[in-house]
């Protein structure tokens, strides 16, 4: 059972959502993440990947090159699922009500040469404000740990385990 932050005490949905692992060069791209000052969780900065939740009716690979694009303003090429992860978050409405996340993690790369990151772009209002490309070797060894789910650390050593075979 999925244990609930100590504030939330029903579920109102489940959403689904999407995040590239974008591979390059051996690194995998991580952004970082303001929450807004009344966000209900407890974190106000985290690290992610670029991704987020689906439209009404989008597919998996449609809404991820959709929010790649929108967040960080980089067109993907979408590879093989890496990793499933959830989480509960609470309704920005109403702290008590919780959504329960339930991430699909594709190995991705950039389509092309381009890898100029713009954060400009995201109808979403997400406060992405930096991105950096780090080994799976440096995610997996963070103390504390980079992210909060560990079906996110899950996910990176199955890329990471990809990277291998190819060497």
């Amino acid at each position: 059972m999925l244990k609930l932050p100590r504030k939330i005490k029903s579920l109102s949905r489940i959403r689904t959502g999407v995040k590239a692992l974008i591979v390059n060069e051996g690194k995998i791209l991580v952004v970082q993440e303001r929450l807004a000052k009344d966000h209900p969780d407890d974190e106000q900065i985290i690290h992610d990947f670029p991704g987020g939740g689906l439209d009404l009716g989008e597919s998996l690979i449609t809404g991820l090159k959709r929010e790649v694009k929108e967040e960080i303003g980089l067109e993907i090429e979408v590879g093989q699922v890496v990793g499933a992860w959830d989480f509960v978050v609470s309704h920005l409405d109403n702290p008590t009500k919780g959504v329960q996340i339930v991430c699909i993690g594709y190995q991705c790369q950039v389509k092309g040469k381009k890898l100029k990151f713009n954060f400009d772009h995201n109808p979403a209002q997400e406060d992405i404000f930096a991105a950096k490309w780090l080994t799976p070797e440096e995610i997996l060894a963070s103390n504390p740990p980079l992210f909060r789910y560990p079906g996110m650390n899950e996910a990176v050593k199955a890329v990471q385990a990809q990277l291998q075979t190819k060497k």
